[in-house]
């Protein structure tokens, strides 16, 4: 498989606090790779470098084969990366259409939308009735979200990054406080994504769900990479003790 993003010598610093020193590891097309790492680990402050939220202090970023400076989420998004983050930022008020198409609502044709920016919510139901039926996903996008599961808004912010039709998308702890129904149907969907030809990046404390759905996993410590291992090749135990900081021997 070929890189669709190359991360090369990367480090992070926040005044004295080193978040990241010199990470390196690829992410291949169409590959389901797991991040994962105790809090603290610098998780969180690399995807934010992937995604263009933050810069990183020294290293390169590489999309494509391309070195690439992401300065900010737009960087991100005109080269395919989205990122659906822990807290979802969805507006519950709001239907399925709504807030898939929100801060990207599309305008009504003609006069009323070009001076007065009226929002056509006839095609934007349409189009996010095509995305659902797409991602196999039973929701009204006329239903307002705050009527729906855990799971489901969760589902709602995931189809909400795919309005942008990206080819990497980036999840933050997608099943993090749902039940057990909720997040299997989560992970079904990661999957049906991944058949789409979707590249997924998952930053996950389940390693249940981690070794469910991903080829690879990324496993860093106090802002060092450990390594980067075959999900086929280790075991959840050694997974652990590589995320405590413990490097992987050939004996393991």
């Amino acid at each position: 498989m070929s890189d669709v993003i190359r991360l090369e010598n990367i480090s992070k610093q926040f005044g004295q606090i080193q978040a990241l020193e010199d990470v390196s590891f690829a992410i291949e097309e169409n590959e389901v790779l797991a991040l994962v790492g105790d809090n603290g680990a610098g998780k969180s402050t690399l995807i934010k470098i992937i995604s263009g939220v933050l810069q990183q202090t020294s290293g390169t970023v590489y999309v494509r084969g391309e070195p690439v400076e992401l300065s900010d989420y737009n960087d991100a998004e005109e080269r395919g990366i989205e990122t659906v983050y822990q807290d979802l930022a969805i507006a519950p008020h709001r239907t399925v259409a709504e807030n898939i198409f929100l801060g990207n609502e599309l305008l009504s044709s003609g006069p009323l939308g070009k001076f007065f920016n009226f929002v056509d919510d006839d095609r934007m139901e349409s189009e996010a009735r095509e995305l659902l039926a797409r991602l196999e996903l039973d929701l009204d996008p006329r239903s307002e979200v705050r009527n729906f599961s855990g799971g489901e808004q969760q589902s709602v912010a995931i189809a909400r990054a795919l309005q942008s039709d990206p080819n990497i998308v980036i999840l933050d702890e997608p099943t993090s406080a749902l039940s057990l129904d909720a997040t299997q149907r989560v992970l079904d969907l990661i999957k049906r994504l991944n058949d789409q030809d979707v590249t997924i990046v998952l930053i996950s404390h389940n390693l249940e769900a981690v070794f469910d759905v991903a080829d690879r996993a990324a496993i860093l410590s106090s802002g060092r990479l450990v390594g980067v291992e075959d999900l086929t090749d280790v075991t959840e135990d050694e997974l652990v003790g590589m995320m405590m900081g413990r490097a992987r021997t050939a004996a393991d």
